[in-house]
Formats: structure tokens, sequence, C-alpha cells
């Protein structure tokens, strides 16, 4: 469809679609019409990097917004183990590693959660247990396009209060002619076999394609990949906070809890497909029809071992050494550890659909209908196998050293050998009462999106058009942790039970870290009998549902204020959302609580054309994001206070009130999850100047500020919870005394407030522009510097998740006569991540800077008459000085002043070497 009046989102997505690189994995892609007919045998057909590099800043100069881009070139030029790579790379964005793969992303100081991801437009679900999207369910040779919305305007569909993340498919009919591309890739970690059943080799296929009829009113395209992408990692967990360390006679702190340590293995297995189904009868009409499927399998293992050294545990600390603050040394007697073989993994599916249709129904009306369809399935396991040298520290006692470098990188000397099966059982070591754990989460998501909207282009100056708009989404996400415990069969004998010889395939190989352990194969321990089930009562289970109405008008500028050119939009969100939650609370009884509210959304978006090339750009935006799934969930415990109710009846149901004073005294104490939480609220301002050189030259610098509210802390507060008070069987009281309804709640409350201020800067440069001595070459230079700021109850200081006050990116490239070379760095100085605890669940670990380096070499043939055009070939490395991810903790002194820093988790993930051959036809 054309229209006379532009949105700004139209115009962002009409100058992005312009030659878009075509799906690739690791291809050059074709960014303009590579046929040039008789007449035009000298045309420079531009593709590859620089390709990349024009359409990323083409949609960048065209938008009104303050966003950044990113290509299909730009990822499939990189190595690619997950598009958040990619992303990561952009100007205010970082990645977090998770076992190895960069999976969550945050956008200027704001963690995942604050952040919304598309999937072309749309709000699409995600494959954890709350809103953050796991990057690495979209594989990048099937993305065309990743858009970064920094400033939001009125259209988009969804946002969050650090931004938005767009991933968009492919359209065939920006093209003109067919295409086709195929590549094979072959993984390796040098990290090795660390244990014996996974393998450090893997392998990616890749095959796309795109036709268009001989009207160019119908076209069609298909992209299928295939992956399995190994992973090997030592980790390791000394466990270092104030409360898991002790001092011994000369002032050294040394580790006193339980130590954590072995080796990982997993194999991530994805296989996806998207298509498209474009018609396009006239200028005035056009459907689309797209989809995307996704399903992973991510199998894996931990092999090791917990060493419990607390004074609890039977173990003695026996000496240490160093010179502060933190030991060097340290040995402990009578130590009994605990092997684990923890099987881990979990198998998802996504799909997603969704249709749009638009219509000029005269030179200035045009209408749009655009329905979104997605749905998540997932199944996980972690499956604990318990052994040791006997039951309840019966069997043999070992002797441990630690030996614990500055860098976390510790070791382990030990005296038993854990790889004989003469010496090694299964059993229940520390005596907890069982021989295993297993959990067995399931987690559904469905999302319906559906959009209208009506587009009148105006004839009055500067004023462009009027866009008015309704979006519905509704969206319900099921959790259940399903839990049991792992029991003795009558085969165990004095509590123990010799691993049976067929499941034995090995032992690991730690390496630098020792105590390799024997390594077994528990999955048909269940079938054999030599486990028994029993289903746990404690499962964690709840449903969040979300019905939201937003409303939107936006006026579309676009002309000259005085002698300067204006482009941009003003507009307003009206957003009425009701929220329900299922869960349970007091003995199990079903707690359904709803609630709804509403919100004003405004935002302003301006892009002045100050000189030929140059613009400033200014927006203002106030945005939410809704808190986390968990944090909604109605998983609650009731109590009532015998100082302000009683129970003069006998029935377990209070009847008289002795006393009400809130928040002093209250009749009713609420805890765990809140379902009457209301969004994170920010209010933002931005300002941008840029400067464009050449196609593929450009400076940016912008700065940003965010005033955050409705913070959500773990906090109490008083609050109504009439509704939990009827679900628990107490609604009687409530009928004279209704007054009780107002509770002492303890639990995740908006209460904190705090700020971002920050300045961002990008350069981007085709050595070329410059001097005919540098053809070739290019790089870039992204710089962005965040002071964030969030106050607690007591006014001290919050850790926001994701947060790094330093963020810079560098790469250089080399792209000529078909050769191509690129080195790639990215750097964030310390933040809040979140790392998985023993029960699954996440916390808080401050992590320490990191640099990841990447390069890439290739050569694809550019004899445009021989077979041999288009064929390629990349070698490529991700992680190239083996970067380690290292989280620590403060060391206090005896009055509680911190006098250093020492690290408590430390995972090295090797490198991954990739190397592709590729054909494009």
């Amino acid at each position: 469809m054309r229209r006379t009046g532009f949105s700004a989102n139209a115009r962002l997505l009409c100058g992005a679609a312009t030659g878009m690189a075509l799906l690739v994995s690791g291809a050059p892609a074709f960014a303009q019409d590579s046929d040039a007919d008789e007449g035009e045998e000298n045309t420079i057909v531009v593709t590859g990097i620089r390709s990349a590099i024009e359409n990323s800043l083409d949609a960048k100069r065209e938008s009104s917004s303050i966003v950044e881009v990113i290509s299909a070139e730009d990822i499939g030029k990189l190595p690619d183990l997950s598009i958040a790579d990619s992303l990561a790379r952009l100007p205010g964005v970082t990645a977090q590693r998770v076992r190895g793969r960069s999976q969550q992303i945050s956008i200027r100081g704001l963690g995942p959660d604050f952040s919304l991801a598309l999937l072309n437009g749309r709000e699409v679900v995600s494959a954890g247990n709350n809103r953050g999207i796991e990057f690495d369910q979209f594989p990048s040779e099937l993305i065309a396009q990743g858009i970064v919305y920094k400033t939001p305007d009125a259209r988009l569909s969804a946002t969050g209060i650090a931004g938005a993340v767009d991933l968009r498919t492919i359209r065939p009919l920006d093209y003109n002619e067919t295409k086709i591309n195929m590549s094979a890739r072959y993984v390796i970690n040098d990290a090795g076999k660390l244990n014996p059943d996974f393998s450090d080799q893997g392998y990616r296929f890749f095959g796309s394609y795109i036709g268009q009829n001989d009207a160019g009113t119908v076209g069609w395209s298909l992209g299928v990949t295939h992956q399995s992408n190994p992973t090997q990692f030592i980790s390791r967990e000394l466990k270092t906070n104030q409360f898991q360390v002790s001092r011994d006679a000369n002032g050294l702190l040394y580790p006193s809890d339980n130590p954590r340590q072995g080796v990982v293995s997993r194999d991530f297995e994805r296989t996806s497909i998207a298509g498209a189904l474009q018609f396009e009868p006239s200028d005035r009409f056009q459907l689309t029809l797209d989809a995307f499927y996704t399903d992973t399998q991510d199998s894996g293992i931990f092999r090791g071992t917990e060493t419990p050294i607390a004074s609890w545990s039977g173990a003695s600390f026996d000496s240490a050494t160093g010179s502060g603050p933190f030991a060097d040394t340290a040995t402990y007697t009578a130590v009994v550890p605990i092997l684990r073989t923890d099987t881990e993994g979990n198998e998802a599916e996504i799909f997603a659909a969704g249709a749009n249709l638009s219509y000029e129904v005269t030179n200035r009306l045009s209408l749009e209908v655009d329905y979104g369809y997605s749905t998540l399935d997932r199944n996980d396991i972690d499956y604990e196998s318990y052994a040791g040298t006997g039951f309840a520290r019966s069997g043999a006692q070992d002797t441990l050293t630690f030996t614990m470098p500055d860098d976390g990188r510790y070791s382990i000397a030990s005296q038993l050998d854990y790889t004989d099966p003469g010496t090694v059982l299964l059993t229940d070591p520390g005596g907890w009462g069982q021989v295993g754990f297993i959990k067995e989460p399931i987690i559904e998501d469905e999302l319906h999106q559906l959009r209208a909207e009506v587009d009148y282009a105006l004839d009055a100056g500067i004023l462009s058009s009027v866009t008015l708009g309704w979006i519905y989404k509704d969206r319900e996400k099921n959790f259940d942790s399903n839990e049991g415990f792992i029991r003795q069969s009558p085969g165990f004998t004095n509590g123990s039970l010799a691993i049976p010889s067929d499941a034995i395939i090995g032992s690991t190989n730690t390496k630098s870290l020792g105590m390799d352990i024997i390594a077994y194969d528990p999955s048909n321990f269940f079938e054999d009998g030599t486990y028994v089930y029993e289903k746990a009562t404690f499962d964690t289970q709840w449903s969040v549902a979300e019905e939201i109405h937003t409303f939107y008008g936006m006026i579309n500028l676009n002309g000259d204020l005085g002698s300067i050119p204006l482009r941009g939009n003003i507009g307003v969100q009206y957003v009425d959302t009701k929220q329900s939650s299922t869960g349970t609370i007091g003995g199990g009884l079903t707690n359904q609580v709803s609630d709804s509210y509403d919100h004003w959304l405004p935002s302003v978006n301006l892009s002045f054309e100050v000189a030929n090339d140059t613009f400033v750009k200014m927006a203002f935006a106030k945005t939410l994001t809704r808190p986390r799934l968990d944090q909604l969930a109605a998983n609650q415990n009731i109590t009532v206070n015998p100082l302000s109710c009683t129970d003069t009846d006998g029935d377990q149901i209070p009847d008289t009130v002795i006393a009400f004073n809130p928040p002093q005294l209250t009749c009713f104490n609420l805890g765990g999850g809140n379902p009457q939480l209301r969004p994170y609220r920010s209010t933002s301002y931005d300002i941008s100047f840029e400067k464009y050189f050449s196609r593929t030259s450009a400076l940016a610098v912008a700065v940003f500020h965010k005033d955050l509210s409705d913070w959500v802390i773990q906090f109490s507060d008083t609050i109504d919870i009439e509704q939990q008070i009827i679900n628990a069987g107490f609604g009687n009281i409530l009928q004279t005394a209704p007054e009780l309804a107002t509770a002492s709640f303890n639990g995740p409350v908006n209460f904190s407030s705090g700020k971002i201020t920050g300045v961002e800067a990008t350069l981007r440069l085709d050595f070329a522009d410059f001097t005919d001595a540098f053809d070739g070459f290019g790089g870039s230079f992204s710089y962005t510097y965040a002071d964030a700021e969030v106050e607690d109850a007591n006014g001290d200081p919050l850790d926001i998740p994701g947060y790094s006050e330093n963020v810079w990116s560098a790469d250089l490239f080399y792209e000529k006569a078909g050769f191509q070379g690129k080195l790639s760095a990215r750097h964030r100085s310390g933040f809040l991540s979140e790392v998985q605890n023993f029960d699954g669940s996440l916390s808080g670990a401050q992590a320490l800077s990191e640099t990841i380096l990447d390069a890439q070499i290739g050569y694809t043939f550019e004899d445009r008459d021989g077979w041999l055009d288009g064929f390629g070939i990349q070698f490529e490395v991700f992680n190239l000085t083996n970067e380690p991810f290292v989280t620590e903790n403060a060391l206090l002194d005896t009055g509680g002043n911190q006098i250093g820093t020492f690290p408590s988790r430390h995972e090295v993930y090797g490198r991954t070497y990739n190397v592709t051959i590729k054909k494009e036809f």
C-alpha cells in the first residue's frame, strides 16, 4: 500500500525494507538489485557488509524516533550463536550470557524484564516463566532486521520503560527475482568433552527460497534452519557472601558454607521455519500472511560436587594461608562431598502467525487491520541424582584443600578417588532423607493481538496525517513446577546401593578444577526400580491472564518549520488493563484475584534536519513495564493476628474484632505474590544529534534521562485484600467489619522511585570515504554511559538488574574483491546479573565486567558468469579470548565495613569455532 501521508513507523519500515538483506547464514545479502540490464553493465552493486550498514543507517536516518537498526548482513556476517550477540553490538544494548550463550539483552542500563520483544511488530510469547524473551529461540538466519526502539511512538503495540526490540522476517515482494540460499556449518567448542556423553562438536544447516510471480503481485518466502550447538564449561561456585565465610585466628576470611563445582555439558538443538505469503494486486491493496515456528531441545548435564564445609555439616576447618583479606588456601577435614549428577534441559515449541491487510480507500484515507497469534509449550527437567561414599556420613571422609586465586578460578585437592565405582555409591551422603530430587516444570503461554487503524492524509502544511487506532491483547500464561522426591528403593542396603554397572559411562574431565567424579547415566533408574518417586506437596502452580485495550491517536508531521525540514509525530495512548491471577491460598484453597487500572501515555518524536544530512531529534514519552509474571502470581499465605481478631466459636474462622489500627495492627497478614501490582513507570526525555557523512559513514550522539516510579521491591505495606479474605473462607467477618479488608502485606509492592541519565555515541566509518588507500576498510565504535539510581524504602540505593555504567562496542572490517574479514569486540562494566540457584529460581549476583571478542574471515566468489558465483567459505571464532563469567561478593571487616571483594561464581565457556560453506543462487 502507498500513502500520501506516512506515519513515522511507516517511514522507518519502508526505508529499511528497500533492498532488505536476504536470509542468510553468513552469506552476502542483496541490498540492491543485482541484475544489471544490457545498458547498465557498469552499475555498481553494493552487497555484503557495506550493504548492511547502508540499510541500517538509512533506517536510522529516516526514523523520527531514536532507534538502532541491525540488518541481516550484520547478523549473518558475525559469529551468531545467538541473535542477542549481534544486538549487543548496538549502542546502549548489552547481553548476558546464560550457560555460555547470549540469551537476554538489556537496553540503556535496564535489564531484560524492562523491555519487550516484538515479532513483525506484534508482541510475542516468551519461553521462560516471565516476560523476558530468550533470544536464542529466534535464529538469526530467519530474521531480516532487528529494530531497537529507544523512544516509542503511539503506534507501537508494546514497549517497556527500557525500550522494545522488533524482530522482522522477510517480505518477498521487497525483491524482484528468485533468491535461493543454502549453507552448512561445522561447530566445535575448544573446551573439549568435559562429560563423556556429550559432544563438543555441532552443526548448522540453513536454506531459504524467495520467489514472485511474473507480474510482481504475489510473493512467497520460506526459510528453514536446523542446528546442534555444543556448550561445555567448568562451573565454580565458591559462595563468598558475608553469611557464607568465616574468619580464622589471624583474621583471614575463608569459605565456610557449601561450595558447588563441576562440569556442564549441553546440546542446544533447534529447528526453525519462517515463511511469508504477500499479495499486492494494486498500489491500494496489500495482504501479507507470515508464520514462524521453532522447536528447541536444550539438553544437558551437570556432574560435580557439593562440598559441605560449614560447622553444621560435620566437617572441620583445619587451616588457611595467605596475606588477606581472603585466604589463598584453606584446608578442611572430615568432609563428605555430595556427588551430584543433574540432568538439566527443556523442550520448547513456539508458534507465531500473523496477517496484515491494508487498503487505501481514497488518496487520503487508508485502513489497516493486523492480527497476530503466538503460543508456547515448554517442558523442563531438573533431575538430581546423589552419590557419595556412604549414607549420612557413614562412608569414607576426605580432606580437601581449596586453592583460591584472586581471579576466582579455584581448584580443589582431594585424597579420595571419586571416579572409582568401588568407592562411590548411590546414597544420601548428607542424611537429608532423599537420594535425589526432580522438577519437571510445565509452562504454557498464549497471546492474541488485534490491531485496527485508520490513517487520513491532511493538507494542512506541516500536518501530514492523523492516525487513529485500537489494539486488543489477550494473554494467559500458566506455570506448574511439578516437583517430587527421589527415595531409596528396597534394593538399597544401609542406605546405599552400588551404581549399576551398565549405567557407568566413564568419568568427568574437570581440568584445573580437580575432583573428577564418576559419570553415570541415571535416566533409567525409575524404570528399572533403582529409584522410587514420591510427589512433593509443595508444587508451585499459577496462572496469570491479561486483557489490554489500547486506544491511540497520533498526528504525523512532515514539512518545513521555517527553513528547517521537520518530520515527527505527537501521539497518546490510553491503556486499559484487566489482570487476574489464579493460585493457592491457605490450605491449598483456590485463590483467584483480579484487578484493573488504566494509564495515559503521551509521546512526542521530532526530527529536525538542521543542515544537509544533519539531524537533531528530540523525544518525550511516558512508558510502562508490567511486573514480572511470577510476582503477579496469586500464590499467597494468609494468617490471622489474634491481637486484632479472634475466633469465639472454635471453627478456625475469625468472627470478633478485638482491636484494629492499621498499619500497626491489622486482623489479617498476607504474604506471597501480589496480583494487584501496578506496572513500573517511566517518563523519558531524549535528544540526539546525527550526522551522515555518506551512505556508510555517520556520527550520532544522544543524551537521555528517565524518571522512574512505581518500582517493585520486596516490602511490607498495607493493601486491600478483600478478595483473598473471601477466597480463604474468612469473608463473613467483613459483613460486619468491612474495614478489616485493609491488611498487612509482605511481598512485591510498587514503592520505590529513581532515575537514569546517560549519554551514548556512535561513529561508523567507511575509510574509503576519506582516502582510496584504505578502500575496503571500515569500522564502528559506540560508547554508552548511564548513571542510574533507585532507592529502597530506607533511601538506600538498589541494584538495577542488567545495569552497567559503561558499555562499548567496536569492530573493524575489510571487504573487497570477495574477501571479508571482521574483528568485533563488546564490553560492559560490572552489572547485577541473574543466576540460577539450586532450586532453579533466579537471584541477583554482581557480575564483573567482561569484554567479548569475536572474529571472522571468509571469501565469496564473484564470478558472475561461472558456477562458483555466490559460493563462499567462512571461518569464525566466538569468544576469542575465552572470557569467563564471574560474579563477586563484598568482604566485610568485623565492624561491617567493606574491605574488598572476592569472586563467588566463575564459569569458563571456551571458544567456539565455526566453519561455514554457502551458496547463493
